[in-house]
């Protein structure tokens, strides 16, 4: 932004319009501005701070953000289970299905006709 050169020729200028004998008291007034001017942005930030809106707002932002991370959480979590009960429903199933029906069919008509008899 600014080099040496540069703010060696502005205090020149500074220099040559002030005076020599003005200049302690224009650098005193200008750091008393600046002391001032940071004052009051402090006071300013402290007060944005402490404003019941801006903390509202915040800790809504911050309430929002927090149901937003719970929310995909959420969705992570029911894709896992979804993917889980897709492969559930595919071959866990079946393969139940079918090994019911093996094991009735190994029972053959003789344990169909016992069954009808403990029945009676």
């Amino acid at each position: 932004m600014f080099g040496f050169e540069h703010l060696l020729v502005i205090m020149v200028v500074i220099l040559l319009v002030v005076g020599p004998n003005k200049l302690p008291d224009v650098a005193r007034a200008l750091g008393r501005g600046y002391a001032e001017f940071k004052r009051t942005m402090d006071d300013l930030k402290s007060a944005m701070y402490e404003d019941e809106t801006v903390r509202g707002l915040r800790e809504e932002f911050r309430s929002a953000q927090r149901a937003v991370d719970v929310k995909s959480h959420l969705i992570r979590s029911l894709a896992s289970d979804e993917g889980t009960a897709i492969k559930s429903a595919l071959y866990d199933e079946p393969k139940k299905a079918v090994e019911t029906a093996l094991a009735e069919a190994e029972k053959g008509p003789e344990a169909e006709a016992k069954e009808r008899v403990e029945k009676v």
